[in-house]
């Protein structure tokens, strides 16, 4: 092989590992997503538990009430933009399903935040993650992301925020109006400008490929279906 052509098959080999690099698979699987409130730093909310599988994403919130038997799903799905939430107690199953695609974009107009990326590194869970900081008026933000995943957390927490239906869930701030395009965020510390106070979110036990695939399912259940509207809507009759 002449010299021009082991440059060129050098040239390839590196494009393609840049390619390979930059061209993940959206991630699939299961993860717990935590909160932490300041000023102590102490307060923590009820945690919950993430599964991801072809676009649909369904969590369970992992609280008092699920120690005792009862169990609070919910189900987005990306195909007809519903989140399907349920309840399940002994026998008894009864569930909401909201039809949201026009309240979601109502909902998701955004402001202007600053980005810029620190350089700084850190190791969380056993992945590499670079520092990003957001900073808005209101709120200063610093975002740990990996590229070992690509999952849009930025998109979920919107849709988490919207129409107030996680709200005793998820904290304030606005870091969720970054425009991320690769990566999965694994740590997001949110601190509000006038008073210092703080919510720290956090991805743990990230479980490629495990998926409970019972949280994607409602059979059995009573659903009430809700109209589509920015303000959710009247309740419609039970099917």
């Amino acid at each position: 092989m002449n010299a021009p052509a082991k440059v060129f098959f050098v040239f390839l080999f590196m494009n393609f590992r840049m390619e390979a690099a930059f061209c993940q698979q959206a991630f699939r699987g299961s993860f717990m997503m935590s909160f932490t409130f300041s000023p102590e730093q102490t307060k923590k909310s009820d945690s919950l538990w993430w599964n991801i599988d072809q676009g649909k994403m369904a969590l369970e919130i992992q609280d008092e009430m699920k120690k005792k038997g009862v169990s609070k799903r919910v189900l987005f799905d990306p195909a007809d933009s519903t989140w399907t939430m349920g309840l399940e107690f002994s026998k008894v199953k009864q569930g909401t399903r909201i039809h949201a695609a026009s309240m979601f974009k109502d909902s998701t107009e955004e402001n202007k935040i600053r980005v810029k990326s620190s350089g700084k590194k850190r190791i969380i869970a056993g992945h590499t993650c670079h520092e990003v900081l957001t900073q808005s008026d209101t709120y200063s933000s610093v975002i740990w992301v990996t590229d070992d995943f690509n999952f849009n957390l930025c998109r979920l927490y919107k849709m988490l925020a919207h129409c107030g239906m996680m709200g005793s869930q998820v904290g304030k701030g606005d870091w969720f109006l970054w425009k991320q395009k690769k990566g999965m965020i694994l740590e997001v510390v949110s601190r509000k400008n006038s008073s210092g106070e703080s919510c720290t979110l956090t991805i743990t036990q990230l479980k490629e490929g495990v998926i409970n695939s019972s949280f994607f399912s409602f059979a059995g259940y009573k659903i009430s279906d809700i109209p589509e509207g920015q303000h959710c809507g009247p309740v419609a009759e039970e099917k």
